[in-house]
C-alpha cells in the first residue's frame, strides 16, 4: 500500500507525484508554515480503513456528509469530539457522556425507532421542555425524585394536572387558574414523615376521618359527625379562648362567667325548648319551655331541695297523655291548674275566664291539649276567687276583702261539638258582702257558634253595686280536670 505523509518539511511519497494531480503549488508541502489540502470532490476511505490524525479533525464550511459508518477522533489516550454552529460549540464527548449546549429540536414524535428516549439518569442545569406527552419510569419500582419545585400549567387554561396511576387506582392532583385545588382519588391517606402515624383518612363515597397522635378523634358518618373522646367525660369542645363547653358522651358541661344559655330562636309562637327521655318528641317530652315564658312537667313531680318556688303564670298536673290518645278507650286524664290575673269588676257581667276544649289555637290554657271530636269527655272546674278594694291605701282592711270558691261539671260530646252543664253552679263558701252588695260568681256554658269546635266554658262574676268607693279587683286559681270516656 502506498503511503502519503505531509509535513512541515517537505512530502515523502512511495511514488512520483505529478503537479496535475495536486492543485497547490509543490511549494505547499515544503513551506515552513500550516499548509492546506483542497479536494475537489469527495474524499471516500475503502471499507473498513481509517482516517488516523495527530491532532484535532475541524470540519469547515459546506461539508454535507461523512461516508463512514464510524467516525472516531482520538487526541492522544483520550479526546472528544466536538460540533459547533457558527464557531459555537453546541455537543461534545467527554469521559462522563455528552454535553450540549443549547436545545435538543425533534421534528417528529420520536428521536427512535422505538419513539423513547432511555436512560438511567438526565440532569439538566436549566430546562427540559417537551412539548408533548413526557412518560417516566418503567417498572413499579421506578421513582421520580425532583430536588426544587414542581411547576405545571396549561398555557390555554392555566390549570394544572398531574395524574398518577397505580394499577387500577389514579391520583390526581389539579390547581385551577382561580386559585382553588383539587385532589382525586378513590382513597387519600395523609401520614407523617415517616409513614407510620396516621394524620387524615378520605373515602370517596365513605368516611373523612382525623386523628389526633394516630387515634381518630372525628368520623363523618351517614347522619352527621361522630366524635371518639378519650373517656366518658370528654369530646367536643367549643371555645372562645377564655370561656368553653364540653360535649361529652354523658354529660354537657359549661364553662362561663356569665349567663348560659339554652335557645330556640324561632319567632313561631308554638317553638319550644323542650327536654325529652326514650325519644325526641311530644309524647316523650317530659319538661319544656313554651313562647309564652311557662314552664310545662308533663310527668313526674318539681322538687324543690331548698327556698321557694314561686309561679307567675300558670302550671299544670297530669296523668296520662291527652295528646297522644286519640282513639277511645284509650287512658286519658290530665288536670291543670291556672292563674287567673288581678282584673277589674263592674256592675256588668264580666267574663273572668274562658275555656276552650276543642280549639287548635293556645287560648291560654296549656298545656291541655284540644281534645279530639270522635271521644267523649267529662270536665270538672274549681275556682277560688279573691276579691279586694282597688287602689293605693287599705284602711279597714278586714272590711275591704272577700273570696269565694266554686266548682261545675261538664260533659261534652264529640260528635257535633257539644257541651252541657250538670245542674248548677256549686258554691263553696262567698264571703262577698263587704265587697258586693249583690252578685255571685257563676260558670256556664258559651256556643257563640252551636255546634263548632268555637264552644267554651266561662266563669263571670255578677255584681249589682258595691259598699267601696270603686268596683273591686278579682283574681284566683282555676283548676281543670279532663277525663276521657273509656268502654
Amino acid at each position: 500500500m502506498s503511503k502519503l505523509t505531509f509535513s512541515n518539511t517537505g512530502v515523502t511519497t512511495g511514488q512520483p507525484v505529478l503537479a496535475s494531480q495536486v492543485s497547490q503549488s509543490f511549494d505547499a508541502f515544503t513551506g515552513a508554515g500550516d499548509y492546506a489540502i483542497t479536494i475537489s470532490g469527495s474524499l471516500t476511505t475503502a471499507a473498513n480503513s481509517q482516517v488516523s490524525l495527530g491532532g484535532d479533525l475541524v470540519l469547515a464550511d459546506n461539508v454535507s456528509a461523512i461516508s463512514q459508518s464510524n467516525f472516531t477522533a482520538s487526541a492522544g489516550g483520550g479526546g472528544n469530539v466536538i460540533l459547533k454552529y457558527n464557531e459555537s460549540t453546541k455537543l461534545a464527548t467527554s469521559a462522563t457522556g455528552v454535553d450540549m449546549s443549547g436545545k435538543f429540536n425533534m421534528n417528529s414524535n420520536d428521536i427512535s425507532d422505538a419513539g423513547t428516549i432511555v436512560a438511567s439518569d438526565i440532569t439538566a442545569s436549566t430546562s427540559i421542555r417537551n412539548e408533548g406527552n413526557t412518560f417516566l419510569g418503567n417498572a413499579e419500582t421506578d421513582r421520580i425524585s425532583i430536588t426544587g419545585s414542581l411547576a405545571m400549567e396549561d398555557p390555554a387554561s392555566g390549570t394544572a394536572n398531574v395524574s398518577m396511576s397505580v394499577k387500577d387506582d389514579t391520583f390526581k392532583l389539579i390547581t385551577n387558574a382561580d386559585a382553588t385545588s383539587v385532589i382525586g382519588t378513590p382513597q387519600l391517606f395523609i401520614k407523617g414523615n415517616d409513614e407510620a402515624e396516621t394524620v387524615a383518612i378520605f373515602n370517596q363515597d365513605g368516611d373523612c376521618q382525623l386523628f389526633f397522635n394516630n387515634t381518630r378523634r372525628v368520623r363523618t358518618v351517614s347522619t352527621g359527625i361522630e366524635v371518639t373522646a378519650s373517656s366518658a367525660t370528654t369530646g367536643i369542645i367549643v371555645t372562645d379562648g377564655t370561656n368553653n363547653s364540653t360535649r361529652s358522651a354523658t354529660s354537657t358541661k359549661f364553662n362561663f362567667d356569665g349567663n348560659t344559655y339554652v335557645a330556640n330562636e324561632s319567632s313561631n309562637a308554638a317553638a319550644r325548648v323542650a327536654f325529652a327521655l326514650g325519644g325526641a318528641s311530644a309524647a316523650t317530652t317530659k319538661v319544656a319551655v313554651s313562647s309564652s315564658n311557662d314552664l310545662h312537667v308533663y310527668s313526674g313531680s318539681i322538687n324543690v331541695g331548698s327556698g321557694n318556688s314561686t309561679f307567675t303564670g300558670s302550671f299544670g298536673i297530669s296523668k296520662g297523655n291527652l295528646n297522644a290518645n286519640a282513639t277511645q278507650n284509650a287512658e286519658g286524664f290530665m288536670s291543670s291548674q291556672f292563674f287567673i290575673k288581678p282584673q277589674t269588676v263592674d256592675s256588668t257581667p264580666d267574663l273572668i275566664f274562658r275555656y276552650y276544649p276543642w280549639d287548635s289555637s293556645d287560648k291560654g290554657t296549656y298545656p291541655l291539649p284540644a281534645l279530639n271530636a270522635s271521644n267523649n269527655f267529662v270536665v270538672t272546674m274549681d275556682a277560688t276567687l279573691q276579691f279586694m278594694e282597688r287602689g293605693s291605701t287599705l284602711t279597714s282592711p278586714g272590711t275591704k276583702v272577700g273570696d269565694a270558691r266554686v266548682s261545675a261539671c261538664f260533659g261534652l260530646q264529640g260528635s257535633g261539638y257539644q257541651l252541657a252543664q250538670n245542674g248548677t253552679t256549686n258554691v263553696y263558701y262567698s264571703r262577698l258582702n263587704s265587697v258586693l252588695t249583690s252578685g255571685d260568681v257563676d260558670f256556664f256554658v258559651g256556643q257563640p257558634s252551636p255546634g263548632t269546635d268555637q264552644g267554651y266554658i266561662a266563669l263571670e262574676v255578677n255584681s249589682g253595686g258595691t259598699p267601696l268607693g270603686a268596683f273591686p279587683q278579682v283574681g284566683g286559681t282555676i283548676t281543670i280536670t279532663v277525663t276521657q270516656q273509656i268502654a
